[in-house]
């Protein structure tokens, strides 16, 4: 494996890690077809849980008037969108370090159709 091919391994696998999706749009390697397929998917990965995060914290605040059920509440959403936070960012990294790319579950689709309206756009200027 020579030099370029780590770096790509290793900015493809960041990208599903939060924000840090911005290094690879950043990166010299920013072409390369693996390592946009991740930031793409890694993008939206972030966006989307960020979303979600934030529904979670406005559904805690609708249950303001019970502390025992919001705490419930709290937990159980919490629970299960950290959960399925942790299974994706896992599926996309595994895939990233295989070169393999694989669209993961519910947001793969838009991640694609976001990197072919971006290529669009970069093939029309």
């Amino acid at each position: 494996m020579n030099e370029e091919n780590g770096n790509i391994r290793f900015l493809s696998a960041i990208s599903y890690l939060g924000v840090l999706f911005l290094v690879g749009h950043f990166a010299v390697e920013r072409d390369n077809p693996d390592l946009r397929f991740h930031k793409y998917q890694g993008g939206i990965l972030c966006l989307s849980f960020s979303f979600l995060y934030l529904t979670d914290m406005l559904i805690c605040l609708l249950f303001s008037f019970s502390p025992q059920l919001q705490a419930i509440v709290s937990f159980i959403i919490t629970s299960a969108v950290t959960v399925a936070y942790g299974f994706m960012i896992y599926f996309g990294v595994s895939s990233a370090v295989k070169f393999r790319q694989r669209q993961l579950p519910f947001i793969g689709f838009y991640a694609v159709r976001l990197r072919e309206i971006m290529d669009s756009r970069r093939k029309g200027q």
